[in-house]
């Protein structure tokens, strides 16, 4: 085992900087943007290159050195070679083309089915001591564990160093998992990966000279879901779900909140944004080398308590450190608290118009509330929105009208009290009607530590969507912005 480790390490270590000089020679290199990467200079990808081949190397001496009556590993190394070999080279392509997410996809998916041709599926599952049949259902549950396991890797490789230290962590859980089970086949190809990603980790720790590309986290996305899967196996199809589950646990939430978010925000899923666990902990203020740590400490948690669950023969106290682990970054805020405001509000908006469905009472309270409102004049129906808004810790109130393109209309308020407030802020905007024709927005901020709950923010929204039609409805009261026009004495005295 120390061999092929040592072995594929070494590789690593030597094949890098080709693989570095490669992608500056294609020009596959990642440009800083100022939003997300934040990297001064360009960064060569195509680190997943040595790490495959590193791979290569290693799974080849770690099969010179086992005896002929293991087919077991020829087989499982077969397998992780040939499908890993077609995820990098998809991933080079990506790196140097930028391929479209949907094609991506569908490519992922026709790298893994290598994988289920081979035999490599679950047909039963044992959770908390309880098996459940899957039947067929076994090889679409297969394919998407793969599948996701790779997009999870792929998504969460945002930082130096990231993707590297958290295949490396789960690598290292799953040989120990792989050997405690009876699989040291798998522990074998665990420690070969492990070994590669330690050699590359020497160029990629902040700051990277190389980045692994989606040529190297998917590579490493997509072995580790064979592994984990083939190391927790009770029997030739049976698995034990908690021990790949919370092995993969920090990757696939960050994943799964990255769907919610961009689902909920009205975002496609290839859109990129700051959101990732990474993105929330540097935002916090912390070094890139703290939120490394941290995260592969989390890692490391999830790690051992999977290997703890597996010596115990106890999934509740595996899953306990879990979901201990998940409440925590929720109630500190460093991550998924964002995402959870998201569905309460999503869930409160469903049930509050269900509600209204059922009485009938939205659209006549909604018109009411019009009617009262043309028989005010603009500045009694402005302290009216002022003083309600204030029920929601607001802090300004900013009104625009436009017409044909140009702003003909604007009233702004805010309170002094809680101007100096410097810790962010939280901001409501509605637009209605037509910029190029007329159209009015409406804009409420408050401060980030009174932000509030997603039924209050809610009943905000509905009451500024009643002003917002009414002011659209009649602009004319709305105070007008004057526009200075310029002659050609004036353009002088600007020149001079």
């Amino acid at each position: 085992m120390w061999l092929s480790f040592v072995t594929a390490l070494a590789a690593s270590l030597l094949l890098t900087p080709f693989a570095r000089h490669l992608a500056l020679r294609m020009g596959a290199v990642d440009k800083p943007d100022g939003k997300r990467k934040l990297h001064k200079a360009p960064v060569p990808l195509l680190g997943g290159v040595a790490v495959f081949c590193a791979l290569i190397i290693g799974v080849v001496v770690a099969n010179l050195s086992q005896s002929p009556d293991h087919p077991e590993m020829a087989r499982l190394s077969l397998v992780v070679v040939l499908a890993s070999g077609f995820v990098c080279a998809l991933g080079c392509v990506d790196d140097c083309y930028d391929l479209g997410a949907r094609f991506k996809l569908m490519l992922q998916i026709v790298a893994v089915l290598p994988v289920v041709l081979a035999g490599c599926t679950v047909d039963r599952i044992v959770a908390f001591g309880h098996p459940f049949d899957l039947g067929w259902w076994g090889v679409p549950l297969t394919v998407f564990w793969l599948v996701g396991c790779i997009n999870a890797l792929n998504l969460l490789d945002g930082m130096d160093g990231l993707a590297s230290v958290v295949g490396l962590a789960t690598c290292a859980m799953t040989a120990i998992i792989a050997s405690m089970t009876g699989h040291p086949h798998v522990a074998l190809v665990a420690l070969v990966l492990s070994g590669a990603l330690a050699g590359f980790l020497v160029y990629n720790l902040p700051p990277a000279s190389i980045y692994l590309g989606d040529s190297g986290s998917m590579v490493i996305g997509l072995a580790v879901g064979i592994l984990s899967v083939q190391g927790a196996l009770k029997t030739s199809a049976t698995l034990s779900i908690t021990a790949p589950a919370l092995v993969m646990s920090i990757p696939m939430l960050d994943a799964a909140l990255a769907v919610v978010r961009r689902k909920l925000s009205g975002l496609p899923f290839h859109t990129a944004d700051r959101g990732h666990i990474h993105h929330r902990l540097l935002d916090r203020g912390l070094s890139t080398w703290q939120a490394l740590c941290i995260i592969g400490a989390l890692c490391l948690t999830t790690g051992a308590a999977a290997t703890a669950a597996t010596m115990l023969r106890n999934d509740t106290l595996a899953w306990a450190t879990a979901l201990s682990l998940v409440v925590l970054l929720v109630w500190t805020r460093l991550f998924g608290h964002y995402e959870l405001s998201l569905v309460k509000l999503s869930l409160a908006s469903v049930l509050d118009s269900l509600v209204h469905l059922l009485t009938g009472s939205a659209h006549s309270a909604r018109r009411a509330s019009l009617d009262r409102l043309s028989c005010m004049a603009f500045d009694e129906a402005w302290n009216r929105l002022v003083k309600e808004a204030s029920l929601w810790q607001a802090r300004s109130i900013e009104l625009t009208i436009h017409a044909e393109g140009e702003t003909t209309g604007r009233q702004v308020w805010s309170d002094k009290a809680r101007a100096n407030y410097d810790k962010g802020e939280w901001t409501l905007a509605m637009s209605f009607g037509e910029r190029a024709t007329r159209g009015c927005e409406l804009r409420v901020s408050g401060p980030d530590a009174g932000i509030p709950e997603p039924l209050y923010l809610m009943r905000l929204a509905r009451v500024m969507r009643i002003y917002g039609q009414h002011w659209l409805a009649n602009p004319e009261g709305v105070p007008s912005v004057q526009l200075k026009l310029v002659g050609p004495s004036d353009r002088r005295k600007e020149a001079a």
